[in-house]
């Protein structure tokens, strides 16, 4: 199952990337336009909620669909990061499941977030810096995972002053999706 939703967090990555009009994905649908207008997940993003909660600067959203998960990317016009990913699946497990097989081993667990959440910092990796994961079972079956990859260069520490605002609101989404 986690593999399955990296997988969609990779597609959603290359399709903003590559959103531009000559080579833009039927699939994907890329706007400066508010973020629910591209469709996934994006519905349940808002600009001026992101970029109040984390201090940045995101106006361009791509959203997807694939089988029964649902993602967004968010990322600054112009630039790779920081981008802030959202997938959602449809799910029948409960929360010892989601414990045991989803949350990641090395993740610390988040009060008040859906039925069970976790939280993790994660290393830079391939382009992009540092960044942060919160991931939750919601109370209406959905596993819900955002995470926000920071800029290369960006130190760690900045990663770790951005994971409890990444948890604020992962809060606010998942009031969103009940």
């Amino acid at each position: 199952m986690r593999r399955g939703l990296m997988a969609v967090f990779a597609l959603s990555a290359v399709l903003v990337a590559g959103c531009d009009d000559a080579g833009a994905s039927p699939a994907a649908k890329a706007s400066t336009a508010p973020a629910a207008a591209a469709g996934g997940a994006c519905q349940l993003l808002d600009f001026g909620m992101v970029n109040a909660k984390l201090g940045l600067n995101l106006g361009v959203a791509a959203g997807a669909q694939a089988d029964n998960t649902f993602s967004c990317v968010l990322q600054a016009s112009g630039a790779s990061y920081p981008d802030l990913v959202l997938s959602v699946s449809t799910t029948t497990i409960g929360a010892d499941v989601f414990a045991s097989m989803i949350a990641p081993k090395d993740a610390a667990a988040v009060e008040g977030l859906g039925v069970a959440g976790y939280q993790m910092q994660t290393p830079a990796a391939g382009k992009a810096g540092p960044g942060v994961e919160v991931g939750w079972l919601a109370g209406n079956k959905r596993i819900i995972e955002l995470s926000l990859r920071l800029a290369p260069g960006t130190p760690d520490d900045k990663a770790a002053e951005a994971l409890p605002k990444v948890v604020e609101l992962a809060k606010l989404i998942d009031l969103s999706s009940l």
